[in-house]
């Protein structure tokens, strides 16, 4: 009986099963295509098998995964991985790869609910817990995506990047020592795997030990010598030990090897910027603009290209740190003399100092969300550029840079405050300074010296001190010194919290001694005597060699003779100050 109703079915539907045979033919066909990277014809092969199966789960599953290719075949590739769950919700990783096609959109929501459906499947899907770790970090929720990216890496130590997602992870959320205990930890492992030796390298290197860093590059080197992140970290490493010309030489070979890729060629911009090759500098310093720190409305008005102001008004519109701001503001003078009228904009700290000190000028702060103003935007801009790409067009060498006597003003009223204030002190100069700067990326612990190694500068006798210390703890950190040593330095938060004090309080003093921090930037904008103590290879602001900056006439820079090496700085600075106070030499 049963095999009398199987023929009746046959005889009566022929077609369809010669067209689900047919189909299920292109699909074995698109697959062994897709094997042999012939793309084209199984896009062709697993298409025709969705016409003729629209059913067939397996057909649009694949179909989706090789359309995801190709960002222009995003939305098709989510409708066949959509309609394949839908007929086959437990398809192998299937609502992980739909997540990955949702994220590639920009589609986070779907693309976090995607993951989340995919572990509630199988919570040890090492795909689905890297996918998500890297949208929830994506998304600015870094603890959140430590907690998947750890465990798609206890789940699958070896696997393809689950290593790297965890160590890149756990050094951009200031973990360094974390990173290090992985990587290491996957060298014990396996010490021929080419990723524990590059991110065990890696980790040292962020932690500023730089001569393993360079052991555990040299080791990679013997596996795999070319590939361009690791002649881009060699790079970074030989720069941080002063070793410029090697350090231009592997970013010159990551750039050969991999001329799409921007990282290394901006390192030899910063690289260049650093040994005063301005002209060749400033070409790829354009790259750090890919770190997305453009406002939103950045495209809204042409591009400044260098050619002449007259008749236009330029925007310039602000981007990184405090101290750059300051910096490139330098450039002020000049524009403001070429162009009809000047639009700036500034970190809401500075406005008041800016407005005081280019009165021609409309200058307006930045808002919380990046939004251009309405007045701004109806000040008839001609042109606009970020404040970073401006010495590109005016400060090719040193002969460009202008021999200033200060640009910023501060309050004279609040300035003869803080120096009614520092009287009280007693006879004597007043010397402010501060010992800390940056944050780990920006390399903190090299610029930085622990205030306890300052007591032969802080031991002068008749000088005073003023911390002009940003961190939150400079006030305990001087209140120690002074119970342990007898050291006094001054702290006054309203020096500190408001920049029209900091900047006021700045020109009260004779003198700022400081570490590399904004406070530099500030004192030598005022046209103030300002001392650097910079690290054997500082940040290219400050230049490889010499005691001047060419951005500020007033600075003097003292630097390490060696990778490390603080004490002759200090040593130096503590000789200088003696002399300058007129006390006999210790």
């Amino acid at each position: 009986m049963m095999l009398g109703n199987l023929l009746k079915s046959l005889l009566r539907f022929p077609g369809q099963n010669r067209r689900a045979r047919r189909a299920r033919s292109l699909f074995d066909a698109g697959l062994a295509q897709m094997q042999s990277l012939d793309y084209e014809s199984a896009r062709r092969s697993l298409e025709q098998s969705v016409a003729l199966d629209p059913d067939a789960a397996e057909a649009h599953y694949w179909l989706g995964i090789l359309l995801a290719r190709d960002p222009q075949s995003y939305s098709a590739s989510a409708q066949h991985l959509e309609r394949a769950l839908e007929l086959n919700p437990d398809i192998t990783d299937g609502w992980a790869n739909l997540g990955g096609v949702y994220y590639f959109q920009r589609d986070f929501a779907r693309a976090g609910a995607s993951f989340r459906a995919a572990l509630a499947a199988d919570p040890d899907s090492v795909l689905a817990q890297c996918n998500l770790g890297l949208l929830l970090k994506e998304c600015g929720r870094p603890d959140e995506a430590l907690v998947h990216l750890r465990r798609a890496h206890e789940l699958a130590p070896e696997a393809k990047d689950t290593l790297r997602n965890l160590v890149v992870t756990l050094i951009g959320s200031d973990r360094c020592e974390e990173a290090l205990a992985v990587a290491a930890q996957a060298v014990e492992r396996n010490s021929a795997s080419y990723e524990a030796q590059l991110f065990h390298g890696m980790a040292h290197q962020k932690l500023h030990d730089p001569h393993r860093a360079l052991a555990c590059y040299e080791t990679a080197m013997k596996m795999r010598p070319d590939d361009a992140e690791l002649h881009d970290c060699r790079g970074s490493t030989f720069q941080e030990l002063g070793l410029l010309a090697q350090a231009v030489e592997c970013f010159d070979r990551a750039v050969a090897l991999r001329p799409d890729f921007a990282l290394p060629a901006f390192h030899r911009a910063m690289a260049r910027l650093l040994l005063g090759d301005y002209r060749r500098g400033w070409d790829d310093y354009e790259l750090r603009q890919l770190e997305g720190d453009c406002p939103s409305w950045g495209d809204a008005f042409p591009r400044w290209d260098g050619s002449s102001l007259a008749g236009r008004t330029l925007l310039l519109y602000r981007e990184q740190g405090l101290g750059d701001e300051i910096m490139f503001a330098s450039c002020l003078p000049q524009l403001i003399g070429a162009a009809r009228h000047c639009v700036v904009e500034c970190e809401p700290r500075l406005l008041g100092i800016l407005r005081r000190s280019f009165p021609s000028a409309t200058v307006y702060a930045s808002t919380p969300d990046g939004a251009l103003p309405r007045e701004i935007a109806e000040c008839g801009i001609d042109v606009a550029i970020p404040a970073g790409s401006v010495p590109r067009f005016i400060r090719r060498g040193l002969d460009d840079f202008p021999r200033h006597q200060g640009y910023l003003k501060a309050d004279p009223e609040r300035i003869a405050s803080w120096r009614e204030r520092l009287d009280q002190m007693g006879s004597g100069l007043k010397v402010g300074i501060a010992w800390a700067g940056g944050v780990r990326k920006t390399r903190r612990a090299l610029r930085s010296i622990p205030l306890e190694r300052w007591r032969p500068v802080l031991q002068t006798p008749a000088v005073h001190f003023a911390s002009l210390q940003y961190t939150a703890d400079a006030g305990a950190t001087v209140a120690a010194l002074r119970e342990q040593h007898g050291v006094r330095v001054e702290h006054w938060n309203e020096a500190i919290s408001d920049y029209e004090e900091t900047a006021a309080l700045v020109c009260a003093l004779d003198l700022v001694i400081s570490v590399c921090t904004a406070v530099i930037h500030l004192g030598g904008a005022l046209g103030r005597p300002v001392w650097v103590l910079a690290p054997y290879s500082p940040e290219w602001r400050y230049g490889f060699t010499g005691d001047t900056m060419p951005w500020y006439p007033s600075v003097k820079i003292f630097r390490q003779p060696a990778f490390g090496e603080w004490e002759p700085v200090i040593s130096s600075a503590a000789a200088e100050l003696r002399r300058l106070a007129g006390a006999p030499a210790g």
